[in-house]
């Protein structure tokens, strides 16, 4: 694959041409002004509160604080905190080269990835794939604990002068008018009202906005999934450069991610239909270890390991927000849609939306315009960016996926008497 995902087949030609650029360009769409700049309004505690600290929002905080705005980031729960969604995409580096925290992620000791692998249960057939050379990004990234990226995106968007963290405070209401919002605020025990210009929503699968009738979470049709995951100490790694890789195995009953991280821990996640998962009889631990005993090429590998966290989960997560800009607020990140995690596009999607959010915003504050028609160039843009990856997924879940892949013919399936429907129909 190349483009965003960035990947290509080793010897081959390049696979996956529907996804060759991601829609949200990497220009800016306004430049920072001095905050003396901005039209005059009534006081406020804040130009703009973001509601969650995760990367969309410190993403968004970074750029609107290093812009001129007076910024608070209302995070309500204490960092580090487990958070799935560990493995990072190339296309994500110009964007950190831009916060300005590249080189302490390259300090920091993650494991670098070089690409995928995909193996297939039923055929037996495996390929690695690596992300190409000479795009406009590196041939690489990182398999991150997430507890420690979120910490590092965090700690980086409160050094900008103007942006505060609040931690832990959590965001009970919302109450937009002509100059704002008025907010309702927990932070030490105490709630509290704080004024700001300008709300935006990073609160991830919560949707704070959503949630309290601003707008709706709507499933996309088709893709409702449930996650099972949890963290393995001892589960074997391939040498060299392939030690990195996300690992993606494909069983009769769904699939699963195997993203090794550093200092020995493995993540070991599986998705499977909603439908699986409604027809449990036991618990969803239950549940996980059924399904590692159902795909061998993960059970073999965990024969040895050890399981050091809880087993959590996460179901029906593709889902879309509308609207995702309303007056004075925009929703980023997870809040606004989140797909599915097959190809680790979840942090890229949300700190490209928090940069795109923050240029949208800036550009705002200089013309003094904030209704929700001003941002109707943001919802356009963000839905079709995250279109390509609804598209593919798609394709991912048919069984012909595997002719892209593991060049697995749809008329070998048929030859066979086996479906060739869309696995979306389990």
């Amino acid at each position: 694959m190349q483009g965003a995902l960035g990947f290509g087949r080793r010897g081959g030609r390049d696979l996956v041409s529907p996804i060759v650029r991601w829609a949200f360009s990497q220009e800016r769409l306004a430049p920072s002004l001095p905050s003396a700049a901005w039209p005059e309004t009534p006081p406020a505690d804040y130009d703009v509160l973001v509601v969650g600290g995760g990367p969309a929002g410190s993403t968004a905080a970074t750029f609107l604080a290093r812009g001129g705005l007076r910024v608070a980031i209302a995070e309500r729960e204490v960092f580090p905190r487990f958070h799935v969604g560990e493995s990072l995409l190339p296309a994500m580096m110009p964007l950190l080269d831009r916060l300005g925290v590249r080189e302490r992620i390259e300090r920091h000791d993650f494991l670098i990835k070089y690409g995928a692998a995909f193996h297939d249960q039923e055929s037996d057939l495996e390929y690695r794939f690596y992300f190409r050379e000479g795009q406009p990004w590196p041939n690489y990234s990182y398999e991150v604990p997430r507890a420690e990226f979120d910490q590092i995106l965090l700690e980086h968007a409160a050094k900008e002068p103007g942006a505060s963290v609040l931690q832990p405070a959590t965001v009970e209401r919302v109450e937009f008018d002509a100059d704002g919002a008025t907010v309702g605020i927990r932070e030490g025990g105490e709630s509290r009202t704080l004024r700001a210009r300008f709300v935006v929503d990073a609160s991830g699968r919560d949707g704070f906005l959503a949630s309290r009738r601003v707008g709706r979470r709507a499933p996309i049709p088709g893709l409702g999934k449930v996650a099972l995951f949890a963290h393995y100490e001892g589960a074997p790694r391939w040498p060299g450069r392939d030690e990195g890789l996300i690992r993606l195995c494909v069983f009769e009953d769904g699939w699963f991610w195997w993203i090794p991280l550093a200092g020995g821990l493995t993540s070991i996640g599986c998705v499977l239909h909603a439908k699986t998962a409604r027809g449990r009889e036991g618990s969803l631990e239950t549940l996980y270890e059924e399904m590692i005993g159902r795909c061998r090429r993960v059970a073999e590998g965990l024969r040895e390991a050890r399981r050091v966290t809880p087993v959590r989960s996460a179901a029906n997560f593709s889902y879309r927000t509308h609207p995702v800009a309303g007056d004075r607020f925009l929703c980023v990140g997870d809040t606004l849609a989140f797909v599915d995690p097959i190809f680790s596009s979840g942090v890229y999607i949300a700190m490209q939306t928090g940069d795109m959010a923050a240029a949208e915003i800036l550009a705002a504050f200089a013309e003094g315009r904030f209704e929700a028609r001003r941002f109707n160039a943001y919802t356009r843009r963000v839905r079709r960016g995250v279109s390509p990856f609804v598209r593919f997924i798609r394709r991912y879940y048919e069984p012909a996926f595997l002719e892209v892949f593991l060049l697995v013919n749809r008329w070998r399936r048929r030859w066979r008497g086996r479906p060739v429907e869309s696995r979306l129909e389990w």
